[in-house]
Order: C-alpha cells, then structure tokens, then sequence
C-alpha cells in the first residue's frame, strides 16, 4: 500500500493507495487537524484502523520543511520525519511542503480536474501554483531535463497594494497585524479582513441578514456565497477586491518563476468561485504588469477544480519512491 496524506491548519486527510495504481484511494478519512497533538498521533489512529503493511509515505504539510521537519504555520505542531518514518514502519517516508505536493500531482490529474480561465499559449516550460484556502500557499515547478515541483513561502511576503484602496486596505490592516502578508488577504481569514475594512471605514454597509448569519457560519464562507447570489453590496465588493488581488499575486509569482509553462490556481476556495476567477476582474490584474503584460498574456491559467490535488501528488510522490525514482 501506499499511504498519502494532505495536512493543513482546517483538515488532515489520510489516504491508502494501491500500489499498482497510485491514483485509485482505497480508503480514505478525515481529520480535523485541532484535535490532535500531532500528525503522528493521527497517522497511527490512522493505521490502528485500517491495517496494513505501507511500502511508503509521503505527506504534504502546510508549512516550511527544512531537513524532513516542519513547524506547522497555522497549528501548534511540529512535524518530523523521523517520527512518522517510525509510525509508518518504512524508511520511504517523506514530508513535503502541502503545495509541493499539489504541484506534483498535476502531471497526474485529469483533464476533467481544471478548467482553463485563460488560453495563452501551450509550452514546456517553468510553472506555478498557487492556492488560497487556510493560508496562501505558493510553489514552482522547474523545467529542465523534466519537471521538478518546489515549495515556498511566498504567501508570506509583503502585501503590495496597487491602487489608493488597497493602500488604504494595507494602512487598516498594519493596525491589527505585526506584518501585513499576501496571506492577510488571499486566504479564507483574508476575505473576512477585506469585508472588515470595507464595512468598518463606512466604504459598503452590508445587508443585516448575511450580517446575522456570519455569527452561526463561517465568516468568509457566507461573504462568499452572499456575493455570488449577488444579494449584499459589502459582499460583493470584498470578493471583487479579492479577485483582483488574487489575480495580481498570480502574476507577481509568474514573474518571479518565469511561469511560462502555465499558472495552476488550486485551494478550496477557487472551486467555489470559479465564475468570479473566470473574469476580466481575475485577468486584467494578472496581466497588469507594465512592460511584461504581452509576455504574461500567453501564460496559460487553469483552476484545479478537484480538492484531492494534494493528497494525490503526495501519492505520486510515495509511487516514485516505492520505485526509487529520484523526487528531489
């Protein structure tokens, strides 16, 4: 068997796969990451029900790895190699960062996972993805001899605003944070801070009744679902500033990695706004970069509209090493 596993600071998600077909889950649970310790306490609860004998393992986690080890960026956990390699019972066992794992599974996902939002251009080259969910993860894949997949923490570098409003958003946000991140307003908690600064220095007052019901539901799940039905004006402009913001740092990141090869948006959150991505707003921000909006204009973008990306790139992963094909 090969076991996968997809952590982030919401859900941990764990994953048996057969080894000769490291596509095809044969069982899979669900875990919500803050009711346990550590992931080594969920991989072995994990194992306990459903045993097995794994030929390897590999986990993306949501967070930095230096030498197999991972101090998780929204949980209290800190993550080690070592001690999963001995929860699993097999020396091919790797950590990786989460959004490594989902920039490798998509040399394996169908084309039924994405949907194409802009055309641009089809070429072997450098890629990127990019993903809003918890947090904002970042990552690369490198072309050479083939495709090498790479992690990062980019959604942690400096929020750069491009217009007077978002001048305005960062100087509201500078006020409740230390350091100001992409990760402040391209995530989940993100949308919940755009609505808050625009509700709170008077620029939209939203609608009393999606007001009521973000005290019994997830904030930024009923800011987006409000604005979708196109029933609260506060809603509506918090997903229009996060749509342009989005499609901004997608291009600052094709920039950086001279992504010709295509930009992959993943996460939970771009499924369920894919008609807000698939829009001139998503576009012209990404393309807005001066002297290079030709060159980014023939960058495809696709949004990965399945949410087991991850746990199936780190089922890719646990493959290559079962047959000892390099992954880094």
């Amino acid at each position: 068997m090969l076991l996968a596993g997809d952590i982030g600071g919401t859900k941990t998600v764990l994953a048996l796969f057969d080894e000769s077909n490291p596509k095809s889950i044969l069982k899979e649970q669900r875990y919500v990451s803050k009711d346990y310790e550590g992931l080594d306490v969920i991989v072995r609860k994990f194992l306990k029900d459903n045993p097995c004998e794994v030929i390897s393992a590999c986990f993306g986690v949501a967070g930095p790895v230096d030498n197999g080890k991972c101090k998780t960026t929204n949980l209290p956990w800190m993550v080690d190699e070592a001690v999963l390699t001995e929860c699993v019972g097999t020396k091919k066992t790797r950590v990786i960062n989460d959004l490594e794992a989902m920039a490798w599974s998509i040399e394996i996902l169908d084309k039924d996972d994405m949907v194409c939002i802009h055309k641009g251009r089809e070429i072997d080259d450098n890629r990127g993805v990019i993903a809003a969910g918890t947090g904002l993860g970042e990552a690369g894949i490198w072309y050479g001899t083939r495709y090498h997949p790479f992690g990062s923490e980019g959604g942690h570098a400096d929020f750069s605003p491009k217009s007077h409003e978002e001048d305005a958003l960062l100087s509201f946000l500078r006020n409740k944070f230390q350091n100001v991140s992409w990760e402040r307003v391209l995530s989940g908690p993100g949308i919940e801070n755009i609505f808050e600064f625009l509700v709170n220095t008077y620029r939209e007052k939203p609608a009393e009744h999606v007001v009521e019901k973000m005290k019994e539901e997830i904030p930024a799940a009923v800011i987006t679902a409000a604005a979708l039905a196109r029933e609260c004006p506060a809603c509506i402009r918090t997903m229009d500033m996060f749509v342009g913001l989005y499609g901004a740092e997608a291009g600052n990141l094709a920039l950086k990695l001279m992504a010709f090869g295509g930009m992959y948006i993943g996460g939970g959150i771009a499924p369920k706004i894919l008609p807000l991505l698939d829009s001139d707003t998503f576009r012209d921000a990404f393309l807005r970069k001066g002297r290079f909006r030709d060159a980014l204009s023939r960058i495809p973008i696709y949004v990965i509209m399945t949410s087991k990306a991850p746990l199936l790139g780190a089922a890719h992963v646990a493959d290559l090493l079962a047959h000892d094909q390099p992954i880094f």
